[in-house]
């Protein structure tokens, strides 16, 4: 029987003396795409957060790809919310996705690390980006720089948080084309957070309601279905159904 890529068992996470997360007990399968959703503060970002060892877990367990964090980071990629440079930053996206692949800052591009980061960025339909400053591209182009770079290094789990936010709709539509094919292969496993119901009805094989605990969990058409039965939404409770109410314009 194939294991998980991503196991939390009872997860508890306390911030500022605030419990964010609450006994969640959460798990992605291999090769399977799935979506967070949830209102603001329900503890999205922080489960992908302690997902990759970034935050102590105040109870509970979580692995990923069979093991704990610390020892399995290296297999997955991760793209945060909020990317942040000075102005004089002087990387290029050429330089973002070599240093990515050799867990390393590089000094000088050789001709060899060129053709990797070229072919990464192919991949994300990102080519021309390669030899752009990363603080002179647009909120598009900085997603696909980043995407560039979670993939790199070839991993088994890929962790998005919010990707589209800030993108303009062309954009937008454009990265989700992205990560529609990426969800089409069979090796990888992605967990995306996402507030858009659209998003996740388009994109996931099943989806997660977190409000601070797990309130549901299932395929969208049962996890997404606005008026449905209690039992039928795996618990899903009115405050859910209002925020889905608000989200349905997505």
């Amino acid at each position: 029987m194939t294991r998980p890529a991503l196991c939390a068992e009872g997860v508890v996470v306390e911030l500022g003396g605030r419990r964010v997360l609450d006994g969640v007990s959460l798990c992605a399968e291999a090769g399977e795409f799935l979506c967070l959703t949830g209102p603001n503060g329900g503890g999205k970002t922080t489960f992908l957060k302690a997902a990759l060892g970034l935050l102590p877990l105040s109870a509970g367990r979580m692995t990923l790809l069979g093991g704990p964090p610390e020892e399995t980071r290296p297999a997955v990629g991760y793209v945060p919310q909020r990317k942040s440079f000075a102005a004089d930053f002087p990387a290029t996206v050429a330089e973002l996705v070599v240093a990515s692949k050799n867990a390393a800052w590089p000094w000088r591009l050789g001709p060899r690390d060129r053709e990797q980061a070229r072919a990464v960025l192919a991949r994300v339909g990102g080519e021309t980006l390669l030899d752009r400053p990363v603080t002179h591209l647009s909120g598009g182009e900085l997603q696909r720089a980043f995407l560039a770079r979670a993939l790199a290094h070839d991993p088994r789990l890929l962790l998005l948080d919010e990707p589209t936010a800030g993108i303009d709709a062309e954009g937008r539509a454009g990265f989700l084309d992205l990560l529609a094919d990426l969800g089409a292969r069979e090796d990888l496993t992605i967990v995306l957070v996402t507030h858009s119901v659209a998003t996740a009805r388009r994109l996931a094989d099943r989806v997660a309601y977190l409000a601070g605990t797990l309130r549901a969990l299932g395929p969208p058409s049962e996890v997404l279905r606005e008026g449905a039965e209690p039992e039928q939404t795996l618990l899903l409770t009115a405050a859910a159904r209002a925020f889905l109410a608000e989200c349905e314009g997505d």
